[in-house]
């Protein structure tokens, strides 16, 4: 499993097939149905290591005019698209833009909760990659310090047997 949601129609109530033709006109089914299709094209996509392609099926989600689609699960995937371990073009700043989108656009979510903990943790990375990259510094700046040492002792042992 990739990771995506693509469950967007389980928000749709279900109703037992003889109500169907009574209560719900056939649009919003159908409309469920291109929308589930669009989110499960995004997930093979993914799966194919097409990252473009999945983010490209979900921003065109995102731009439907129809506030059934589910915008709140397109944004969800981008931020999982964008975090992804494969993408080459992972950036976990656009990542947590999207899921922070999500968070203040719509803040009756399902996926909420699972968004602040990939903010949390990307924050996190963040933080650590920052903080390895500095270390990593000092590292070097040390390792030159030992080594202009090393020069200096040596030239040190050679003026005291002279």
């Amino acid at each position: 499993m990739t990771g995506l949601y693509f469950c967007g129609c389980a928000r749709q109530q279900v109703v037992q097939p003889k109500e169907i033709s009574v209560l719900l006109p056939p649009q919003p089914v159908k409309k469920c149905t291109e929308d589930h299709e669009l989110l499960q094209r995004s997930e093979e996509l993914l799966a194919q290591g097409n990252y473009a392609g999945a983010l490209e099926t979900n921003q065109h989600i995102l731009s439907l005019s129809d506030s059934e689609s589910p915008k709140d699960v397109a944004l969800y995937n981008i931020g999982v698209i964008h975090a992804h371990y494969k993408n080459p073009n992972r950036s976990y700043k656009r990542a947590i833009r999207a899921f922070k989108k999500l968070i203040h656009q719509y803040p009756s979510s399902p996926l909420i909760e699972e968004s602040k903990v990939w903010i949390e943790t990307l924050q996190k990375i963040e933080k650590l990659e920052s903080t390895n990259e500095n270390l990593e510094s000092t590292i070097e700046c040390l390792e030159e310090t030992i080594e202009n040492l090393k020069r200096v002792d040596t030239d040190i042992d050679q003026k005291i047997k002279e």
